[in-house]
Formats: structure tokens, C-alpha cells, sequence
């Protein structure tokens, strides 16, 4: 079948009538009746009975139409993205965020990216890293913005910011430490805001708090580091962040303290691998990085010199 074939019969499957494809179509009744027929012959069946003065699928055309309706989601897309390339050029950039940097990292560096080009039309979604990963590989965006993110075949990363881990407790707690690092335990019998660990940075952190058994005293359990932060900001436990979300928080709600030893992690720009990367893509990842070196010198500042060893205590005895 031809894609005028194609196009004619999803028409007359959508109106039931061959003036109703005609007029969907802007073109003659004949028109259509005349593409039918061709459209028939070439696939040696037929694909409409008349009954009482309606086109009826038959039991072929019904096999056939699932595909045509996939082929037509495929031109809508290729309509779309034709639209956008005449009307902004390749200023058209869909980006697939995690949570945390979506509200830390992005807004900044897309409010600089508009400032140097207004025209630029942006898609953002936002996506847990595994999400993210996914709509690469099924090229539903074009760059992923992911902390820690796996090895996966078909995709390629660059280097955005390298990231840390912070303490986040309460700003009407008491200091943890009157002179010095705090230790693990002042925490002890305080309730933790857990973050799941069902990424590997998540991992790593409920693993360094699993050496300190601190996990026992885990409360609440979130899937994001910004909801985290507010719970902080309430009062209700403590909790470990990275630094871009913790510097992003109401600074009057909150302490900060740098954790020792570094639990460190790399912020990064995933595409897809059979995709060059666009200068759209490359300018957004400058900004990000930018606004990144700028809120990891903000939580630092915050931090006041407050560092907490999260060893277990034999660990640090022996070290």
C-alpha cells in the first residue's frame, strides 16, 4: 500500500462513508472511490462491504488497521518535529529531568538559556533516572540530566557536575558538636527521613547509614531529595542531600554539614548514542554546570565549617 492508499483508507475506516474521507481528506468523492479501487487491486482483496449505505471494514482491513493507525502516530511525530525545525530551527530541546535537579539545577540554567535565545522551545519531563534511561532509548527526548546513573548500552554521558552529599537536620535542633566533627552519634535516636535505595546513589547513601546503624531510625521513607529537604524544613528528622537541593532549601529551616568521609557522586547529561549531540544540548550542560558550581560554593558557605563523621566508631578508633 501506498501512503496515499494508507491515508485514504484510514479516512473512510474514521467517517464510514467514502464523502465523509473526501471531505476529511479535502478532496472529491471520486477521488477517493477511484484510490479504494487502486489501493484494492494492489493487495488482491477487498477492504469495505457496503451495508445499508455505510463502508464497513471487513475482517482484512480490520488486521491491517492497527498498523495503519501506528504508521499515522509515526507521521504525527515526523509532522511535529517538521513543524518545530521551520518555525524555531533547531531551538527544540526535550529533556528528561530526575526530581531534584529539575528544581535545584534547571530552572537557573534554562532561565540563562532563554535570556541569550528567547526562541528556544523546551520540553521537560521529569523522570526517576531509570524513567530517564528509557525515554533515551525510546528517543521520546533527546538528553537525560541524572545523578549517578547506570551504564546502559546505547547511551553516552558527559560529565555535567561532580556532586556530594550533605547533613540536613533542623535548624531548632541543638549544634550536634560543641567543638569539632560531630560523630554518628548525635544522631542516635533521632528519626531519619530515608531516601529509597533503588538507585545507585540512593545505594550508597543508605549504605554508608547502614555502617552507622542509623537506618534503625528511620521514620519516613522518600523517593526524592526535594521532599526530603521540606521534611527537614518541618522538623521532622534528618536527612542526607546532595548539595544542589540542600543550597536550593530555605537556608533559615535548616543546618547543613559536610559528611566525612565524601560520599561523592557525578551529575551528567545522557543521549542517545546514535544521535550527535546538538549545540542546544552542549549550551543547556555549560549553564548546568554553572548553576551547579554556583549552589555547591552556596552549600558550603552554608556549612560553616560543620562536618559530621558518619564511621562507625570502632571504624574511626581504628583509623
Amino acid at each position: 500500500m501506498k501512503l496515499r492508499h494508507i491515508e485514504t483508507f484510514r479516512a473512510v475506516v474514521l467517517t464510514g462513508s467514502a464523502s465523509g474521507a473526501a471531505q476529511l481528506l479535502n478532496v472529491s468523492q471520486p477521488v477517493v472511490s477511484r484510490v479504494l479501487q487502486h489501493a484494492e487491486q494492489q493487495l488482491g482483496f477487498k477492504l469495505f462491504d457496503r451495508v445499508k449505505g455505510r463502508l464497513v471494514p471487513t475482517a482484512e482491513a480490520r488486521r491491517l488497521y492497527p498498523d495503519v493507525e501506528r504508521i499515522f502516530s509515526d507521521l504525527e511525530r515526523l509532522r511535529t518535529t517538521s513543524r518545530n525545525l521551520r518555525q524555531h530551527g533547531v531551538g527544540h530541546l526535550r529533556i528528561a529531568v530526575t526530581p531534584s535537579l529539575a528544581q535545584s539545577l534547571l530552572p537557573a540554567a534554562i532561565e540563562r538559556m532563554r535570556r541569550a535565545h528567547p526562541d528556544v522551545v523546551f520540553e521537560l519531563i521529569t523522570h526517576h533516572t531509570n524513567e530517564t534511561i528509557t525515554a533515551i532509548l525510546t528517543s521520546s527526548v533527546d538528553v537525560g540530566i541524572v545523578s549517578a546513573p547506570p551504564m546502559a548500552a546505547g547511551i553516552v554521558s558527559r560529565p555535567v557536575a561532580q556532586g556530594h552529599i550533605v547533613l540536613a537536620v533542623p535548624a531548632a535542633w541543638p549544634k550536634l558538636s560543641r567543638r569539632g566533627p560531630a560523630s554518628a552519634d548525635a544522631l542516635a535516636g533521632r528519626d531519619l527521613i530515608k531516601l529509597h535505595d533503588d538507585t545507585p546513589l540512593g545505594a550508597l547513601i543508605n549504605e554508608r547509614l547502614d555502617q552507622t546503624e542509623l537506618l534503625q531510625d528511620a521514620e519516613v521513607m522518600v523517593q526524592t531529595y526535594s521532599l526530603a529537604a521540606a521534611l527537614v524544613e518541618h522538623g521532622l528528622g534528618y536527612a542526607l542531600l546532595d548539595q544542589f537541593t540542600a543550597a536550593s532549601a530555605h537556608v533559615q529551616a535548616q543546618r547543613l554539614y559536610r559528611v566525612a568521609p565524601a560520599i561523592e557522586f557525578p551529575v551528567e547529561m545522557l543521549r542517545p548514542a546514535h544521535e550527535p549531540e546538538s549545540v542546544l544540548a552542549d549550551t543547556l550542560r555549560r549553564h548546568l554546570a554553572d548553576v551547579a558550581n554556583e549552589l555547591s560554593e552556596r552549600a558550603e558557605a552554608l556549612c560553616e565549617g560543620r562536618e559530621i563523621v558518619l564511621t562507625p566508631a570502632d571504624a574511626a578508633q581504628e583509623g
